[in-house]
């Protein structure tokens, strides 16, 4: 018999990593505003926001299961929200159409979204609710701090964790504990099929589907345009007549190396100014292609053998010399959670990071949260409805001019590596094996309520109609009413559901129907959402892919590699879904803890003997580098073999034989389109 007690998995409050992962977007905001939805249970099933009967049309284009359509159960979805607590329930019932004849009998509208995380999944329930209309998805949200009690408490109320989980531990955590749901059941699904395979391989583990991409953002350096221009570093960066960015722009980006990286801070930086806001760990580790990507497919990095060894005291040397020109002080006496800011920038503070990159424009550079595309934009939509008193006297609008570029290459001949943040969802097995070998359903709808969370994630990842209702979608942040929260395309490029390109069904609303694709539509929309990374008023072109920001387009480029080599491809780092943690002692480790912590880790409290910003930096990192590298290996084979061990314990058949082989990674690594094919 199994012992069910084999491992004694520990629930701990982990808070969102700095790296996004499998359920981490790194987009936490708070919001003073109480959430106060209304308290009646009237459900509205029909709204403007269709133009036919959805239900009996979806059945006709044979996309979701009719048992999904027809159900009567209630899905809870727990997201984390840092500062808000609250449970929100049937979150489809949503209308923000004022014309709406039935406006006010619907429980939600703009102001009960109180955070850009709520957004995208109001969207999706909305229009989910269009085809299943007996569905309720009920919202339930709480701090990071605070998470994983809230899966314990749920646990002990209801036997079973949430249907659909949004997490601060990624979705291999999750999978340690045997919290999720096997989803390769779903796999032959016109929806799977769907999926670009590189983002959908990512949550998959020796065939065990462990959860499934709800957004990806790209992971870069966001530059500030006019600081370019005004420290002559590149002396103009669009042509003002034609919108477009010039030659020179142009040649800058494709050569942007951590040499030119760290010229353009030195020049950008003086004593009012800084030439950067801090130094983020990721600069380093998404420049040199044999620490993350080679972790991702070898489970192994290199920064200590002979050929890395001048790589790598050359970028320790620039982190060094660059900490000096950032928003904070870096020295013996201000390290570590201490970091304190520079006398002349008086708004600047950690949680303040993207405003004082945007609104005080304090510095050149900025890479403390390199994800974050949605919120900075969100601040740069309202900071350029504001105005400003310029030297005449004279109030004109704020014309902040704002790029995003792929990490600095190693030198010119290295690839340009971006990151991605691919955020997922965990799906909460309810139907867990028991020491009789017998699936144990926490109740009589147990199978179709997980069929209902599988359908509506994918719904709302890939369907264009709920990418429509996402992109619409309005709703109020912090007093600000925003449109639409969207992410980067997650299907494949290069294709449509048979039901779009088939005459007979013409009489349905195709909502991509002006487009090659479904990529192109919703990477349209993507850009219609945070129009600040368009060179001018003019839509961006995702055909032809003009009116895009150079910097921008060389991101998109280094994630799709758009320029010819196949219409599912992609080339990015996402390390975050890899297995990276063990047990250790009474909490986990992280296998790259100590190498994300360099800047620090080394330092004494007396002494700080070490820490970034001091002499004695480069030479204590050097003089470790062996060590770091090879405990990063030692407890990478020790990842995979205990979350094996996990697989074991919670999942099997019933003469408790293992189903999986966790350790076969090859539907990870051989995907078709891949680059290590």
């Amino acid at each position: 018999m199994k012992n069910q007690n084999l491992l004694k998995l520990v629930l701990l409050p982990l808070i969102a990593m700095s790296i996004s992962s499998c359920g981490d977007n790194g987009t936490s905001s708070t919001s003073d505003r109480p959430n106060t939805p209304n308290s009646d249970d009237n459900s509205i099933v029909d709204s403007s926001y269709s133009d036919f009967e959805m239900s009996q049309e979806e059945d006709e284009l044979d996309l979701i299961d009719q048992a999904v359509l027809d159900a009567n159960v209630e899905i809870d979805l727990l997201i984390y929200i840092e500062g808000q607590r609250d449970r929100l329930p049937d979150i489809g019932n949503y209308c923000s159409d004022t014309t709406d004849p039935n406006y006010s009998l619907y429980r939600y509208h703009p102001e009960d979204v109180s955070s850009i995380e709520m957004a995208a999944f109001f969207g999706a329930a909305a229009a989910f609710k269009k085809l299943a209309p007996g569905v309720k998805i009920n919202l339930q949200f709480c701090s990071s701090s605070d998470y994983e009690q809230m899966i314990q408490d749920y646990r002990d109320a209801k036997d079973h964790v949430p249907h659909i989980m949004w997490a601060t531990s990624s979705c291999v955590e999750m999978l340690q504990r045997g919290f999720n749901n096997d989803l390769s059941k779903y796999s032959n699904t016109p929806y799977f099929n769907q999926y670009n395979e590189y983002l959908i391989s990512r949550f998959n583990f020796g065939g065990f589907q462990a959860g499934l991409p709800i957004a990806m953002d790209p992971w870069g350096v966001f530059v500030n345009l006019d600081a370019l221009e005004d420290f002559d570093i590149v002396t103009e960066t669009v042509d003002k007549d034609l919108g477009e960015p010039t030659d020179e722009y142009k040649d800058w980006v494709d050569n942007f190396t951590w040499d030119s990286f760290v010229d353009a801070i030195r020049k950008s930086n003086n004593e009012s100014h800084a030439g950067l806001s801090r130094v983020s760990p990721n600069f380093v580790s998404y420049s040199v292609g044999s620490i993350y990507d080679q972790y991702m497919y070898d489970g192994t990095v290199d920064i200590a053998s002979p050929d890395m060894i001048d790589t790598m005291k050359k970028l320790l040397e620039y982190e060094n010399e660059i900490s000096q020109y950032c928003v904070y002080n870096y020295n013996e006496t201000s390290y570590g959670s201490n970091l304190s800011k520079k006398e002349y920038f008086t708004n600047a503070a950690p949680w303040a990071g993207v405003r004082n990159f945007v609104e005080d424009e304090y510095c050149t550079f900025y890479g403390e949260a390199p994800w974050a595309i949605d919120t900075l934009s969100s601040y740069i939509s309202s900071h350029n409805d504001k105005v400003k008193e310029d030297t005449t006297g004279t109030m004109k609008p704020l014309d902040t001019k704002i790029d995003y570029l792929p990490f600095p290459k190693v030198d010119d001949d290295a690839p340009a590596f971006s990151g991605v943040g691919i955020s997922g969802l965990t799906f909460g097995n309810l139907c867990p094996v028991g020491e009789d070998g017998r699936k144990h359903c926490a109740s009589a709808t147990s199978e179709l309520e997980m069929d209902v969370a599988a359908y509506f994630g994918m719904f709302m990842g890939l369907d264009p109609r709920a990418i429509k209702s996402r992109a619409n979608l309005e709703y109020v942040f912090n007093g600000v009413k925003y449109v639409g929260d969207l992410t980067m395309p997650l299907c494949k490029r290069g294709s449509k559901f048979d039901w779009q390109e088939d005459d007979q069904y013409s009489h349905i609303e195709d909502p991509a129907e002006e487009f090659d694709d479904n990529w192109q539509y919703q990477l349209s929309l993507w850009f219609d959402v945070y129009d600040a990374y368009v060179t001018n008023d003019k839509p961006a072109d995702v055909v032809n892919f003009s009116n895009i920001s150079y910097g921008l387009l060389t991101m998109l480029d280094s994630v799709f590699m758009i320029e010819g080599i196949g219409d599912d491809y992609i080339s990015c780092i996402n390390y975050n879904n890899e297995p990276k943690s063990i047990p250790d002692g009474e909490s986990y480790k992280n296998v790259f803890q100590e190498w994300n912590d360099r800047h620090f880790v080394y330092g004494d409290a007396e002494t700080a003997q070490g820490v970034l910003g001091t002499p004695t930096y480069v030479s204590n990192v050097l003089s470790r580098l062996s060590s770091l590298e090879n405990d990063i290996n030692t407890n990478a084979t020790t990842t995979w073999m205990y979350l094996q061990e996990c697989i074991d314990t919670y999942y099997y058949d019933e003469n408790f034989e293992s189903i999986y082989n966790i350790l076969d990674r090859t539907a990870r690594n051989s995907y078709e389109g891949s680059k290590y094919n």
